[in-house]
């Protein structure tokens, strides 16, 4: 059941966190490893505000997280596979853990130097490993990103004729210069 949901910038700035009431009767928190308690939810928002205060922090945006199919399902959002990092799907990650998914635990131990999850999770700072460990290989995951979402040049149609010019304004740009023929004069 979703709990709660955390999202920080690129830099790791916490810029939502938010406790989400349950719509079912709680029997276990788990506390010892959710780090929830019933305490916390007192302040906790609705699952439909939730749902559209995190809807429009993602929209057009590039979203990193660890095996995040999950957390999209648990907050039923949908969003563009081309706009999506995962740390759980990132090849050379995938290595460590002999082609399957590591651990974020494990990722951020190996390739951070930090030891997290010791005890009950924190979603901002799992989010915030998430984040180093993008930033730590950002070239090799848009390289491997771009092999599955190559950029896409427009194509012209006549409504937008002017892409064929190739980013030049009509009538400007590298033009050939016509050499004049001067004919020398005989003199004799």
């Amino acid at each position: 059941m979703l709990a709660r949901v955390s999202i920080v910038n690129y830099h790791g700035e916490q810029i939502y966190d938010s406790f989400v009431l349950p719509k079912e009767r709680v029997t276990d928190w788990r506390t010892p490893v959710s780090g929830i308690t019933e305490a916390l939810m007192e302040d906790a928002r609705s699952f439909e505000e939730v749902y559209t205060e995190v809807s429009r922090i993602l929209d057009g945006r590039i979203l990193v997280g660890h095996a995040l199919w999950k957390d999209l399902k648990m907050l039923m959002i949908g969003h563009p596979k081309r706009d999506i990092r995962d740390t759980s799907r990132h090849p050379p990650f995938r290595q460590l853990n002999g082609g399957n998914p590591p651990s974020l635990k494990l990722l951020a131990s190996e390739f951070l130097g930090v030891e997290i999850q010791g005890g009950a999770h924190s979603s901002v700072e799992d989010a915030r490993a998430c984040m180093l460990l993008y930033r730590r290989d950002k070239d090799a995951f848009e390289c491997e990103h771009a092999k599955n979402w190559p950029i896409q040049l427009p194509v012209a149609t006549d409504d937008n004729a002017e892409a064929e010019t190739n980013g030049r304004e009509e009538g400007k740009g590298p033009t050939r210069r016509k050499k004049k023929n001067k004919k020398k004069k005989n003199t004799r």
